[in-house]
């Protein structure tokens, strides 16, 4: 295993960011829409 000096964290933080921020956006986008689709239908019940 290759030792992660200064120079590959340059590269490898950024890209470490972006795949977290694209997790994250689909757990709490997931959790919205749950509870987007169980206000729909709960409304669409109350008709």
């Amino acid at each position: 295993m290759s030792f992660i000096d200064k120079y590959s964290m340059i590269s490898l933080a950024p890209s470490l960011a972006v795949i977290v921020g694209v997790v994250a956006i689909t757990v709490f986008g997931s959790l919205f829409l749950k509870k987007a689709i169980a206000k729909d239908a709960a409304a669409a019940s109350d008709k």
